[in-house]
């Protein structure tokens, strides 16, 4: 009874309205903090360092997929749509935790033969594995559509991690520094995370998150995860590769300063994310919950959340096409003036970014996550051979190109997934307009 009554108080549903602004201004504060410590890491590393930086940083978070497997997302929509999730979220920790010592081996045996900065690079590869366990958290309260315990979490780990990495840069202005302070961070807020699990009565106890031997134990809820995760998980894999691929590719073939110069580009770019990123975060749980109880007001809601964050992106693309000769040497300094043009054709894919992040939510919520997997290995098909045809030509300024052509690419592909037909959900009961609840 004080577990259901602790999952009550811990988890009551929010309006669409009030969850979305709460998760904008959680992302704003955390992506600004983050980002000033990018600046200031870029100054205080030079050229080279903060291209390892941010090498580190890729390599972590295309192998911290691999411990997610698509399961945030379903113990989303299955909590939301008030089926079996409640079951699943033990499950789904446990099999996290397991994998993410495997991943962690893998990382060191990847980093381990570098001649220089080894440790360094480590601590910081852990640390997109770090900061995947505040967000299980937080994906587990967004099923209730109680985005606070999410907001505060993910902002607090973040402003954590800002000041920590700045106070130690002041101190020792070293990649190792740097490093160490992140990983201190990351696994503060995974310890905190889990006793918010404990608090909202997700676990009885703090310890049975580690309580991996009890996996088997489990085969029924592990069975039903994994069937509907990992097509999911295949997609997210591919998707964060694809993210990362630039970085990766512009290492092999022109080194560390076209790194930073395409990575000091793209970290402007990314916290534009956090608008669909907050929208969705409130309209998915809703929209997964309306097709159980009202399929037609489901379709309209998604309807205007799509055109709410078309409209976004356009004008997040034309400020940021105009902005772009002048900011990037402002902000980063003068040795960063080539990374202007990077910067502009980023931010004129974010149009087609804004609208695929919802685009693929619904693909979600229809139980059609299968055919994720294969739109973004397509994309990171074609992204991959865009960029090596144009490095040669462009530098960083190619796979900001090719990154255009694939989002396109995938905005096809999701409309005629959508228009080609969905799955009969029987309505239970009659609801409200829930498209209502989204301002127009």
């Amino acid at each position: 009874m004080e577990k259901q009554d602790r999952q009550h108080s811990d988890s009551q549903p929010r309006p669409i309205r009030h969850n979305a602004l709460i998760k904008l201004a959680s992302e704003l504060i955390g992506r600004l903090a983050l980002f000033a410590l990018v600046l200031f890491a870029a100054r205080r590393l030079g050229e080279a360092g903060f291209g390892l930086y941010n090498y580190a940083l890729a390599l972590g978070f295309i192998l911290a997929q691999l411990t997610d497997l698509g399961m945030q997302l379903v113990l989303t929509r299955e909590i939301a749509a008030g089926a079996r999730g409640d079951g699943l979220v033990s499950a789904a920790l446990r099999l996290k935790v397991a994998l993410s010592v495997v991943v962690a081996a893998i990382l060191w045996l990847v980093v381990s033969g570098r001649p220089v900065e080894r440790g360094a690079v480590f601590l910081l590869s852990l640390l997109p594995l770090l900061q995947s366990f505040p967000e299980f958290v937080g994906y587990v309260f967004r099923g209730r559509q109680n985005l606070t315990v999410e907001a505060w979490l993910l902002a607090g780990a973040r402003l954590a991690l800002a000041g920590a990495g700045v106070v130690a840069l002041l101190l020792w202005p070293t990649l190792l520094s740097l490093a160490v302070s992140q990983a201190a961070a990351g696994l503060l807020f995974v310890a905190i995370g889990f006793v918010w699990l404990r608090r909202g009565g997700w676990l009885a106890r703090l310890g049975e998150a580690l309580a991996v031997h009890r996996l088997p134990r489990q085969r029924v809820e592990l069975g039903y995860l994994l069937r509907q995760s990992l097509p999911l998980g295949v997609a997210i894999f591919l998707s964060i590769a694809y993210v990362r691929l630039a970085v990766l590719l512009l290492q092999y073939r022109l080194g560390e300063t076209a790194v930073a110069h395409f990575s000091a580009a793209a970290r402007l770019t990314e916290p534009a994310q956090l608008i669909p990123a907050s929208i969705m975060a409130a309209v998915f749980p809703a929209f997964a919950l309306a097709l159980r109880h009202d399929a037609a007001g489901a379709r309209r809601l998604g309807a205007r959340a799509t055109l709410l964050l078309l409209a976004a992106g356009l004008g997040v693309a034309v400020a940021g096409w105009l902005l772009g000769p002048w900011l990037l040497p402002w902000l980063y300094g003068p040795a960063y003036s080539a990374s202007s043009r990077v910067f502009q054709v980023l931010a004129a894919q974010l149009v087609f970014a804004f609208v695929n992040h919802s685009l693929t939510h619904y693909l979600v919520a229809y139980d059609r996550q299968m055919l994720l997997g294969v739109f973004t290995g397509a994309m990171l098909a074609l992204h991959a051979a865009v960029s090596w045809a144009l490095i040669p030509r462009l530098g960083p300024v190619g796979p900001a190109v090719s990154i255009i052509f694939a989002e396109i690419l995938l905005t096809i592909l999701c409309l005629i997934a959508l228009r080609r037909g969905r799955p009969t959900t029987a309505p239970v009961t009659q609801s409200a307009d829930v498209a209502d609840t989204l301002p127009a």
